[in-house]
């Protein structure tokens, strides 16, 4: 197996080596060297080609999100995983850097040595690492490739369609709801799908995207400023209301209840279901006992699989369509492929055809 080619970039001495010795420790991947700054990191994204680069994002002579951008304007083949600090301020430059082009970001203590700052910052780069190596990874056989070929054409509607669900099974409800889950690669997704929402959609939405605390928050204010509908961190004992996208907070589970007769959002400190907090599958399996048939389910970008046990509990109910984004689009084609090939997802889509395809469903 050919090893990642990993460049360390921060203007911090005592970080460039703590990630260094993390490196060394995790299979598949090679340390080639570091910068200190963001003009020296693009010197040698340019000579060495790194398959990743772990970036800072406050450097002196050229910041991290120049860099972002740099790459991004070259086209340069390198995936950037930004370090960010556990803070308001940290969350905001995370979430703006994914929007220009950053494959993902981790987070990092204030301070880095042994211990368990040095084992959760090892976790979540691993984690990187083993999405990135999924995503890139080519068919294991021609077998396979022709298979995989095989399993889009079957499930994946033409990009252009005006009424994309006339050969698709009848819907026998409309839905009241559209829930949907992403972890990796999910942040891109979601801006796109709801700044493509056009229009009232007179029902709530309610999303479970893989993040820590502070950056859910962050992450909803920045899709806020691109859809029409109202975007929000959810809150414990809401109701939800039409129009309105619901978004869990990080490292919390949120699910939905029913209280005298209403539907209400509950937020706990539950256990993490498939390692996840908040968990696609805690969220998606109390839908299936609230909306029902009335479900509307969309999963997005992401590695691994969680959501599809929550998918299944909601297919149990006549009537539900689950729209999956396809692999073409997505940064990682982890949590919809489990999905699909679990035989939950009906239809798969483009990401920048998922709002109107969401959109037929509701108005069909």
């Amino acid at each position: 197996m050919t090893k990642l080619k990993l460049l360390v970039v921060d203007d911090s001495a005592m970080y460039r080596q703590a990630l260094q010795n993390i490196i060394k420790k995790i299979p598949g991947v090679e340390c080639i060297g570091t910068a200190s700054n963001g003009e020296e990191a693009m010197r040698k994204i340019i000579a060495d080609k790194p398959d990743v680069v772990t970036l800072d994002m406050e450097m002196p002579i050229m910041s991290g999100m120049e860099v972002i951008e740099a790459v991004t304007e070259q086209k340069i083949d390198t995936k950037l995983v930004i370090v960010s600090a556990c803070s308001q301020s940290g969350a905001e430059k995370a979430i703006m850097a994914l929007k220009l082009g950053a494959y993902d970001f981790i987070t990092k203590p204030d301070r880095i040595g042994g211990g368990s700052a040095s084992d959760d910052i090892s976790r979540q780069l691993s984690e990187k690492i083993q999405a990135l190596r999924i995503s890139t990874a080519a068919p294991s056989s021609p077998a396979q490739s022709a298979l995989n070929q095989s399993r889009n054409n079957a499930v994946a509607a033409p990009r252009v369609s005006p009424d994309p669900f006339k050969a698709a099974s009848p819907i026998l409800v409309r839905p009241k709801v559209i829930v949907v889950g992403c972890s990796t690669g999910g942040p891109k997704a979601l801006l796109k799908l709801f700044a493509g929402l056009k229009g009232a959609l007179d029902m709530p939405i309610f999303v479970v995207q893989h993040m820590p605390p502070l950056f859910t928050q962050t992450l909803a204010s920045s899709i806020n400023d691109v859809t029409s509908v109202t975007v929000k961190e959810a809150e414990d004992g809401e109701k939800p209301l039409p129009n309105y996208a619901y978004i869990a907070p990080g490292g919390r589970q949120m699910k939905l209840i029913m209280v005298d007769g209403d539907i209400e959002i509950k937020i706990t400190d539950d256990q993490p279901t498939n390692f996840c907090k908040p968990s696609v599958d805690y969220f998606f399996s109390s839908v299936a006992e609230v909306y029902g048939s009335r479900t509307l389910a969309v999963i997005l970008s992401g590695m691994g699989s969680d959501g599809t046990e929550g998918l299944k509990k909601i297919k149990q109910n006549s009537g539900v369509r689950v729209l999956g984004q396809d692999e073409a689009s997505s940064v990682v084609y982890g949590m919809p492929r489990v999905a699909m090939e679990a035989g939950v997802v009906d239809q798969q889509w483009d990401i920048a055809d998922m709002p109107a395809a969401i959109e037929s469903v509701i108005r069909y």
